[in-house]
């Protein structure tokens, strides 16, 4: 991945308005820690929990800094639709953010008021290129695996392997149990019960996913001899590994290959456009990947903006001179 998205360098830019009288925000810190509480309830990385709670801040500050303003901006769907498309502007504005950015923020905002019970606020998306989800390039692939084959942990190269290899969601890996994983030498099954939409969907293990499964059961067997907890994948101390923890596992793993910005998503990410640029069915890419709509699986199919870059580097030269 590349070093630092545009998204993570908005992020770097964008400061916290000054906050008035603490006593008027009381209230409105109340309900975002009791929506922080929340939000650690929901299956999220921490990446992702740590971004949702940074764009609120900002976007309680920017309010904070308003409250005379919009006095009901909590409490009222209208003046929750205004404070949002004002809040848009001074990120596009004021603070110059990329779309990216600026829809990043809106959805944490929805998140937030939806916790509300006010629901979505309406505040319209700005448009992206139409680009395929982020995966890893060929070359990343490679040091990613190269990274997993030097790491000592029979269960972390089992949790690498298996995203790499299955496309699993981050939840779907944690929920995993010892009788959802069947293989043998030859073949291998995954079973989701509880995936995206409470739906169920069966995945084959290749031979990379069987090996590394296999060298992980070993260690489990001998590691936690009298464990009765019946989860596939087991923390240091004997229970079900979160998906905080599965995530850590991933990113320390990038990070060793000098890889930044790779979460279990990008994992996901990557295996499907991997089957998708390989001649894969898109129908059996979307039950692969347990989507809904095929509308999803398509996204996979489009060009990345790396394949923009090297597109254009392939174009004849036209200067004259040799190089600039």
């Amino acid at each position: 991945m590349r070093k630092g998205s545009v998204e993570e360098n908005d992020d770097a830019r964008l400061s916290l308005p000054t906050l008035p009288d603490a006593q008027a925000l009381l209230k409105v810190l109340e309900q975002f820690e009791a929506y922080r509480k929340a939000l650690k309830k929901q299956p999220l990385s921490p990446h992702t929990r740590r971004a949702y709670e940074t764009r609120l801040q900002h976007f309680l500050g920017f309010l904070g800094s308003r409250l005379e303003e919009y006095p009901e901006a909590l409490t009222n769907n209208h003046a929750r639709d205004y404070v949002a498309r004002d809040y848009k502007q001074y990120l596009k504005v004021s603070i110059k953010s990329s779309p990216q950015t600026v829809n990043a923020y809106l959805t944490a905002i929805d998140s937030f008021y939806t916790f509300l019970g006010l629901g979505k606020a309406k505040a319209t998306r700005e448009e992206l290129p139409n680009l395929a989800p982020q995966a890893l390039t060929a070359k990343e692939h490679k040091e990613f695996l190269r990274a997993v084959e030097r790491c000592k942990r029979p269960r972390d190269r089992a949790i690498a392997t298996l995203l790499l290899n299955t496309a699993l969601r981050i939840s779907e890996c944690k929920d995993l149990n010892l009788d959802d994983v069947l293989f043998t030498e030859r073949k291998g099954l995954l079973k989701i019960r509880n995936g995206k939409g409470a739906a169920y969907r069966e995945v084959p293990l290749n031979s990379a996913s069987r090996c590394a499964l296999q060298e992980w059961l070993i260690e489990r067997k001998s590691k936690f001899p009298k464990s009765r907890d019946d989860a596939f994948f087991l923390s240091n101390r004997g229970s079900r590994l979160s998906t905080d923890g599965i995530d850590h596992t991933v990113r320390r793993i990038a990070e060793s290959a000098g890889l930044q910005g790779v979460s279990s998503h990008t994992l996901r990410h990557t295996c499907l456009t991997n089957l998708i640029r390989h001649g894969a069915d898109v129908v059996l890419v979307a039950q692969i990947g347990g989507h809904k709509k095929l509308e999803t699986t398509m996204r996979y199919s489009l060009a990345t903006h790396s394949d923009r870059e090297e597109a254009l580097e392939q174009l004849p030269s036209n200067r004259i001179g040799g190089q600039c």
